[in-house]
């Protein structure tokens, strides 16, 4: 999917893990106010119902995709992943869980413990030559740069901490996270 050339600033919301209306009943004002002006939303999968897509297409086009806590009626109308030309960089967007065998080798241990760099490799290659990669699943914040990929982790929506991050495409990429 292409959008956006290099040529001008681009500000993207970044969401993921609302589970809505689960977790929480609806989407807190703090994150909708807090992603007003961008141009778009990438939201990295667990939204649980798909008003959550209506709703963040108020404040700007929308993509998302499964995560794997999302019922059937939700996941079967995204996809597992996608890979989006915006600002001119090559965006990878992936909820971020992975089969069990793999998984269970790093869960738990932390984004800078040498396991995790399984979990690193895994994204990479099934989102080949992306620049960044938005995920979500660990409920927690990371912007961290790995073999040359920036990943971001937005950290969860429905959590006791709520947070959402903005990224910002201009000559470099720049990612604030911040509370919703």
């Amino acid at each position: 999917m292409r959008d956006d050339g290099p040529s001008r600033h681009v500000r993207i919301g970044l969401v993921s893990d609302t589970h809505v209306p689960i977790a929480i009943s609806r989407l807190p004002e703090g994150l909708l106010n807090g992603l007003a002006g961008v141009d778009r939303i990438l939201h990295a999968g667990d939204l649980v119902t798909l008003d959550v897509i209506a709703t963040l297409e108020r404040i700007a086009p929308t993509i998302a995709v499964a995560g794997n806590m999302d019922p059937p009626r939700v996941a079967g109308k995204l996809a597992a992943r996608a890979i989006i030309e915006i600002g001119g960089r090559r965006i990878g967007l992936q909820h971020g869980h992975q089969r069990h065998a793999l998984q269970n080798r790093y869960i738990g241990t932390g984004y800078d413990a040498p396991e995790f760099d399984l979990f690193y490799q895994a994204m990479t290659s099934q989102l080949p030559n992306c620049e960044i990669i938005v995920f979500g699943h660990f409920h927690a914040p990371l912007v961290k740069h790995w073999n040359g990929v920036l990943f971001i982790n937005p950290g969860a929506v429905a959590s006791p901490k709520p947070t959402f991050a903005i990224l910002s495409l201009d000559d470099k990429a720049e990612v604030e996270i911040h509370a919703a």
